[in-house]
């Protein structure tokens, strides 16, 4: 339940890492980069990436229970200086790593696009199993005895066919799946914090030109040629994969599993594509200390692109849509 002092504006990006992407003009803000518009905006980081109630759980009465945002914070304040220490490319300890570690999976879950993720992968489970249904008549049997036991009453062919058809076919429908069931992400912390610990970290300095972050900030990159169609690219335990995150605009965190120098630095055409890694990942915003012609090309450049969730094999055409509510009415 909110308490007097709750906090209720959730950032979906911490304040912890936008306010090392403020700008000198205006003085203590960042710009925000719309990749549908390509429009600008500045504002301070406690009112950048703001979202009513992101993080907390409503229940039937309207009130809120907001513990998740409160362990989100004290992630962050364990990160804070060694987020200091990696920005000026200082060494850190085992300890100091294992606690960034935690902050970096949880800059990979928290987004409101991983958030969506998690809600299509279970609307489209649903709907999975609800295809098994329509297309095996020995299920389908089952499912019109145990539904017209419960209901009382027997259904009529018409009823029947109506019903196998949205079982096959669910796509004039939406599924509405309660925000409080994608807070499953955050379960993968415990797995994927270790991952990133385990990996070779080192800082990338850009000699010219600036980076950018965004509301997708940690990018996961593998070699395409180890990619499978339907086994995927076994994720973050790819031997191939680079795991990059901007600390500030002169520095980028990169983990990965091959070796890697402690520091290295790149020229301005390479900072720029790195920038449009993150632009193609970003799910709608760009976060940088300037905005300018190029940054807002960048981001109309990459509208709609980030890279979305496929499914293959057993199941429908195509999927109904997946909506999110507060909480199911």
């Amino acid at each position: 339940m909110t308490s007097p002092r709750s906090p209720k504006r959730h950032h979906i990006i911490p304040i912890l890492h936008l306010k090392h992407f403020i700008s000198a003009t205006p003085k203590g803000q960042l710009w925000t980069i719309d990749k549908d518009t390509g429009d600008c905006r500045s504002a301070t980081p406690e009112n950048t990436a703001v979202v009513s109630h992101f993080y907390s759980a409503e229940t039937d009465d309207g009130t809120f229970y907001t513990g998740m945002e409160e362990t989100l914070a004290q992630i962050e304040s364990a990160a804070a200086p060694v987020y200091e220490k990696l920005a000026k490319a200082q060494p850190i300890t085992d300890d100091e790593k294992a606690n960034f570690a935690a902050f970096l999976a949880l800059m990979y879950l928290r987004t409101p696009a991983v958030r969506r993720d998690a809600a299509e992968v279970i609307g489209r489970g649903i709907q999975i199993m609800s295809y098994a249904y329509g297309t095996n008549e020995k299920a389908f049997e089952g499912l019109i005895k145990r539904f017209e036991k419960g209901e009382g009453r027997t259904l009529t062919e018409i009823e029947k066919k109506k019903l196998r058809e949205v079982l096959i076919d669910p796509t004039h429908l939406t599924f509405e799946i309660p925000k409080e069931r994608t807070f499953m992400v955050f379960r993968a912390i415990k797995d994927l914090m270790p991952i990133l610990f385990n990996m070779n970290w080192g800082i990338i300095g850009a000699v010219h030109g600036f980076f950018i972050t965004s509301d997708n900030p940690v990018v996961r990159w593998v070699d395409p040629k180890t990619q499978h169609r339907i086994l995927g690219d076994h994720g973050f335990h790819n031997k191939t994969v680079e795991v990059t995150f901007p600390l500030t605009p002169q520095a980028t965190l990169i983990a990965a599993w091959q070796e890697i120098p402690n520091l290295s630095v790149l020229d301005r055409d390479n900072v720029w594509r790195m920038n449009m890694m993150r632009a193609s990942h970003a799910d709608k915003y760009l976060f940088a200390h300037t905005c300018n012609t190029e940054l807002k090309k960048l981001a109309t450049d990459f509208k709609g692109s980030r890279p979305r969730l496929t499914s293959s094999g057993f199941g429908p055409k195509k999927f109904g849509k997946i909506n999110v509510p507060r909480r199911l009415r």
